[in-house]
Parts: structure tokens; sequence; C-alpha cells
């Protein structure tokens, strides 16, 4: 594809636009650490929910996502939700941002003090935290790298590796300089965009009559919702080998729930953990969220416009590789709005990144060199030695993205190995008082351990079967290392548990911080927060369903989604919002 001047000139002012940004942001994010990963912890809620709406939002995994759908149909709904694990974002709004905010920490693994309590078993899952933080963040990046990648050589006629180079520069410019409050000045810009983009995506499919070409060029059953054991016969003859495991949708839908629930019980685990830490308050958290799942939405429209637009306006003959459906369609545009949706998609795409380039820098500085190795240096020193970081993290994410072909064959890997690790020592680590320190880092490292064994020895097998069998093995590896082990002091549980005030299995902590005055005897917010995380789940789902159904010429099931939506945002009112924790609610760092 060739682009016209007008084209990359937009995108030319764009790049620089945001790179730019850094520079005029350099000096205040420069001031510290508290500063240059957290923006000072002074962040407005509403800024910070619109720039984790464009974080969640890239090029890779819409890509992914449309091509998934444009394979799988409407049931790939439930696949991105369950299988994937996207219901981790409504989770964060019903009780996840603001157990996170009050804890006052700096980075993922630092948490694990809180929880703990300070000692030598708590270094050590520190340690094991911060070592799986800095693996997966290499692994995000070399997922990104892949996507545009991709998008390069079908949109810019470059080679893959030189398309990751020029955005990954760009990128790199904006978030070394400017740190945290580069990532939410840039986010909220490139959200800005890509609710533009997906506006004027989803008026061109609704004007060009899509919608009734879709339903007859893809097979039956392609435009059906409720899930089946089954997808129809001759799926996987016209399928990619990397999605054919997709034919036998229910049980992989089941391993998936069973994965997933680990998965939202366990909280976040990459930059959004930081982006609830930079919030004001526990309250400002918990708004961010929900400003967060509400925005999210956006991703849904882009990618039904796309899928709508490509399965009407493209040969099918040549739509030979799905996941390459969205720049096709880029290049049916015309001059000038090509160039602008160019630079929406790179919104997307750098608006992901960034925020897994300052999360990584972080972890370097904070779990490795400021603790273990240069103790006593200056917070400058440590912010220049945190931009060296965010360098080298591009680097390594660069070069693991070379062994990978497809979109989501380095998504699977990812999120069904490398999660995986972490899932159930994490579940438990907030909702089991009897989980200690030591505990922690011996699941981690043999969860790790157990993965890594499965991986080489067991292979051929489908997804479903090793996906349960890593989630059950990690489960029982994890119960082993809890009783094997000692839990954390009575002492710091009991300050855990009247501060964050989570759900669970915390019998005997809540009795004694009871006893002690710390929590009311008869608190139901636990029990609001399990009612809501179910509420806001079902919330999210709608708000997907609707871009789909309406723009697919499903009519009837988007008004009833819509429906829905709308009676659980006002039960969601009623139960999530009055029940927000409230404005002067102090956090451990004493604000």
């Amino acid at each position: 594809m060739k682009l016209h001047p007008v084209d990359v000139a937009v995108v030319a002012v764009y790049l620089a636009l945001v790179a730019l940004l850094g520079l005029w942001l350099k000096k205040r994010a420069t001031r510290g650490l508290d500063s240059y990963y957290l923006a000072g912890r002074s962040v407005p809620w509403w800024m910070l929910g619109l720039s984790g709406c464009s974080s969640y939002i890239d090029i890779g995994g819409t890509m992914g996502m449309v091509g998934l759908l444009y394979y799988v149909g409407l049931k790939g709904l439930w696949s991105t939700h369950l299988v994937w694990g996207w219901f981790i974002i409504c989770f964060y709004m019903a009780f996840q941002a603001k157990w996170i905010r009050r804890s006052g920490v700096m980075t993922f693994a630092e948490w694990n003090e809180v929880r703990f309590g300070a000692g030598r078993d708590t270094e050590y899952a520190r340690l094991a935290a911060a070592v799986f933080l800095l693996v997966l963040m290499v692994f995000n990046l070399a997922f990104m790298s892949v996507g545009v990648g991709k998008f390069g050589e079908e949109v810019l006629g470059i080679a893959r590796w030189q398309a990751s180079i020029v955005i990954f520069s760009v990128v790199g410019v904006y978030v070394t300089l400017g740190g945290f409050f580069g990532v939410i000045y840039t986010d909220i810009l490139q959200t800005i965009l890509i609710f533009v983009g997906a506006a004027i995506f989803a008026v061109m499919a609704v004007s060009s009559g899509a919608a009734a070409e879709v339903l007859q060029a893809r097979p039956d059953g392609w435009g059906r919702l409720a899930p089946t054991w089954e997808l129809w016969s001759g799926f996987k003859e016209a399928t990619p080998e990397s999605y054919r495991h997709y034919a036998a949708f229910g049980p992989l839908l089941l391993a998936g729930s069973f994965w997933c629930l680990f998965r939202v019980l366990a909280g976040p685990n990459v930059w959004d953990f930081q982006f609830f830490l930079s919030a004001r308050s526990p309250r400002d958290a918990a708004l961010a969220s929900g400003v967060w799942t509400v925005g999210y939405t956006a991703r849904w429209v882009l990618a039904a416009a796309l899928l709508a637009l490509g399965v009407s306006m493209l040969d099918p003959a040549a739509v030979v590789d799905g996941e390459k459906i969205m720049p096709q369609v880029l290049g049916q545009l015309q001059a000038g709005l090509k160039g602008f949706i160019l630079a929406v998609l790179l919104a997307a795409l750098m608006s992901t990144l960034d925020a897994m380039i300052n999360v990584t820098s972080s972890v370097v500085v904070n779990d490795f060199l400021k603790r273990y190795f240069v103790r006593g240096l200056a917070e400058h020193t440590l912010v220049r030695l945190g931009q060296a970081a965010s360098v080298a993290a591009l680097l390594a994410g660069f070069c693991l993205s070379i062994a990978f072909k497809d979109i989501v064959s380095v998504w699977e890997t990812m999120i069904f190995a490398v999660v995986t690790v972490v899932l159930v020592p994490s579940t438990f680590r907030w909702h089991w008082w009897r989980f200690g320190p030591r505990g922690f880092a011996a699941a981690m490292a043999a969860s790790a351990a157990f993965l890594v064994l499965r991986i080489l020895v067991v292979r051929g097998q489908p997804l479903q079967v090793t996906l349960a069998g890593d989630v059950l093995g990690c489960l029982i590896i994890t119960l082993i290392a809890a009783f094997a082990t000692k839990p954390a002091d009575m002492e710091a549980l009991v300050r855990f548990y009247a501060r964050v005030r989570p759900f669970g299995v915390w019998g005997p902590v809540r009795r004694a911080a009871v006893a002690r005055g710390l929590v009311p005897a008869g608190d139901r917010m636990p029990a609001f927060d399990v009612l809501n995380g179910l509420l806001a789940a079902a919330f999210q789902f709608s708000l997907a369903a609707i871009p789909f159904c309406g723009l697919l010429g499903l009519k009837s099931q988007a008004l009833a989604w819509s429906g829905a939506a709308a009676a659980l945002a006002a039960i969601l009112y009623a139960t999530w919002y009055r029940t927000l924790p409230a404005r002067d609610e102090e956090t451990a760092e004493g604000r």
C-alpha cells in the first residue's frame, strides 16, 4: 500500500506532537521517582480513566480480535472475555482499583510488604513478583512488536522489523523523557483520537450497508452469539492453524472460564496496577476504573466496524489472513482520511506501549537497582537509570518478537504460559489469610518450573486440555506450598485486612480486626464487592454486544443488550457508586 503525501504529513505531525509532549513534560516528570513513575499521585480520576481507556486498545490486540471474530463469528465475544480474560477490566471497577490504591506503594512487587509485613520471607516474595513482572513485560512488548510489524507490512510497505523500530523509537522518546506524566497526557490525546476514529468507522459501516453482506458472506452460525459445544462443519478447513483450536468451542470455553476465574480474582499484574497507584485516593481509583470500563467500549465499536467493512469491501479471496483485515480496510480509504485513521491506530498502539515501558522501567529501578545494587543514589540519578531501563526493555521485547509469526500465537503464549504462573498464588494472596510469603515465593517458582516442563514434554494436546491442566497443576502446587509454610505474622495480616478489606477466607484475621475496633462487626462491603463484580461483568459484556449486534444488522439483539446495559447501570449506581470509599479516606502514605 502506498501512502499519499497528505497521509504521510498527518502521521508525521502526530508523531512529532507526542514526542514534543514528552519533552515538555520532562522537567515536571523528573522531579523524583514518585513523579516519574506515578505522576506524583496527583492525577484526577477522569484523566486517569481516559488514559486507561486507550492503554487497553492497541493495534496488535485489535487486529487479533478482528481476526478471531472473522473466523469464529459473534461467539468470539465469549472467547475474548473468558478465554482471553478481558473480564478483568470490570473487576477493577468493582473492587480491585480501590484495594490497590489503599496500599500506598509504588510497584506490584512492593505490595507484598503490605500483605505479608517486612522480613526475609517477604523479600523472597517481592523478588519473585518482580522477576515475574519483568518477564511478562518483555513478552508484552514482543506482542506489541509483532502487531505493529504486521500492520507496517500492509500499511507502510516496509519490513516488520523496520515498522517496530520506528514506532518503538517514537514512543521511547516521550515515555523515557516524560515518565508517567507523558503516559497520562499522551494517552488522553490518544483516547480522544480513538473515540473519533471508532465513530468514523461506525458511520462508514452503517452508511455502506455492510451488515447485510457480512451475514450472507460468512458461514451459517457465524452470526449467533449463543455458545455451542462445537463450531460449524468445515471450520477447521477454512481457518489458519493458529485459530483451529476454537473448533472445540465448548470445551475451550469451559477451560477458559476456569482460567479466567483466577485471572479476575488475582487482580492486575501489569501496568494497570501502576495506574491505580497514581490516583489521588481509593475513591478516585474506583471512579477511574469505571470510566475505563465504559470507555473500553470504543474498542468493540472499532473492531465491529472494521469487521463489517472488511467483509463487505474486500474480495474474500484476498483475505488470506484475518489479522490483516484492519490494515487492508485502511488501504481502501481516501487520502487524508487514511492518514488520520492511521494516526488513530498508531495512537491505540502507542497508548498501550507507553504504559508497558513505564512500568518495566519502574520494576527495574525500584525492585532491583534501588533495592539490591545501587543503594543511596540520588533520585534524579535513579530516574536516569530508569530511562536507560526503558530503552533496554524495548530492545528485549523487539528481539523476542522475532521468534513469533502470528499475533494470536505470541498473545496466547503470554497469557496461557507466563500469566498462568502468577494467577493462583496471587488469588490466594488476596483472598486467603493462611497463604504466607514463603508459600507465595515457593508457589511462583514451582508453578514456573511446572509450566516450563509441561511445555517441553507435553506437546500436540488441544489448548483446552493444556490450559485446564496447567491451572489445576498450579492450584495443587500452590495449596501444597501454602500448607507447607507459615502464614504471615498476625499483626501484619490485621493491618492489611483493616486497610484493604478484601473478601475471601479471612475469618481469624477479621475477628481480630473487629475486636480491635478496626473493622465494623457487620461490615457489608466485602459482600457488596462480590455482588458488584458479578453485576459489572454482565454490564461490560452488554456494552460489548451492543456495537457488534448493531453494526452487523442484528437490531433486535442490539436493543435487548442496550436495555440490559441500562438496567445494570441503574443497579450499579445503587450497589457500586453509592458505596464508593469516602472522599477523605486516607491511604498508607497518609493521603
